[in-house]
């Protein structure tokens, strides 16, 4: 595949480029959340490629790994769904149904993405069935593959803008059991411990951490900038950004141990990740990690996140510990 920049300008008669203002009409996402630039459409062979310019004036490199900065793997992620959205659209022809996020795997983290790369998403449409749209995509950097993952995405036809909540405040439960202490750890033990910080820190406190085990909360505000460009109509927290609220739990597990102080934990895979309910400002998260395997270097967790009693999203990940200085 040719991925050079000047390649996708296409010539094919079938084949659309999409600007960034078409976007707009085209997707719901809005900034700081919309992660493309333009989008080639190649409808002969089901295929989106989106491009993304990456450039430190971006807000979230003030929050992920400052003095390192790194683009999130979960807005990789977040580029290559937006991109099978766009595809959707046109495909598909299905202009009104909303598409959320239901499942992500096989994910794996190549490279780093900095500032002054530019991201291309490569996304195919592999089956449409009961309202259940199933792509694979890859992402590259300098025709250097960065990531690769397979997704789906649910349509949802008549969702109204106005989606009413049915209860005030649930409570905060672990094991079937109201939690009625206070956290262990706060924001600023927290931050002490893992480098993210605003707007891109998606853990609060810290309410208990055992052997090869952590729960962690997040609290969920209508004031936090991803809902201004993700369905503004329908304000739901990204199901992108609680697999990475379950990567920042399990950082602050691993990375409080002392052997791995001024260590840095960068993602290496993300597998079976399902969204079962949305998340909505007035939420509160409880996240709740355990690490599955544990190497020197390397290690495994499997994280849930709870609203209440009800479980929201799960995911399996990978991660490797390296110092600060190598990602320079």
């Amino acid at each position: 595949m040719n991925t050079d920049p000047a390649a996708l300008t296409g010539t094919a008669a079938t084949e659309i480029i999409i600007d960034y203002d078409r976007l707009q009409s085209l997707l719901p996402h809005r900034p700081p959340l919309l992660m493309l630039d333009r989008v080639r459409l190649i409808p002969a062979e089901k295929r989106a490629i989106g491009l993304k310019n990456v450039t430190i004036n971006e807000p979230h490199f003030q929050g992920h790994f400052p003095g390192n900065p790194v683009l999130p793997g979960v807005l990789i992620l977040e580029a290559m769904v937006q991109t099978g959205g766009a595809a959707i659209r046109k495909f598909l022809d299905i202009q009104n149904d909303v598409a959320f996020l239901r499942t992500l795997g096989n994910i794996k983290f190549r490279k780093p993405v900095l500032p002054g790369d530019r991201l291309i998403t490569d996304v195919t449409l592999e089956r449409f069935r009961k309202g259940i749209v199933k792509f694979h995509a890859t992402a590259t950097v300098r025709d250097q593959q960065v990531c690769q993952a397979k997704f789906t995405v649910g349509l949802s036809a008549n969702v109204p803008e106005h989606i009413p909540d049915t209860e005030l405040a649930q409570p905060l439960i672990m094991d079937n059991t109201p939690i009625q202490t206070a956290p262990i750890n706060n924001i600023n033990g927290i931050m002490n411990i893992i480098p993210h910080r605003y707007p891109f820190i998606l853990v609060d406190a810290i309410y208990f951490e055992g052997k090869n085990r952590i729960v962690a909360l997040k609290n969920v505000t209508g004031n936090e900038s991803f809902f201004s460009g993700h369905f503004p109509k329908h304000p739901i927290m990204p199901g992108t950004l609680l697999v990475e609220a379950i990567a920042q739990t399990g950082a602050v597990f691993i990375l409080g141990k002392p052997e791995n102080k001024g260590k840095l934990a960068y993602f290496m895979a993300v597998d079976m990740a399902r969204f079962r309910r949305p998340v909505r400002p007035g939420d509160q998260l409880l996240i709740d990690v355990l690490q599955t395997a544990s190497r020197p270097r390397v290690g495994k967790a499997y994280g849930r996140i709870f609203v209440g009693p009800h479980l929201a999203a799960e995911a399996r990940i990978s991660f490797v510990l390296m110092d600060r200085a190598s990602l320079g």
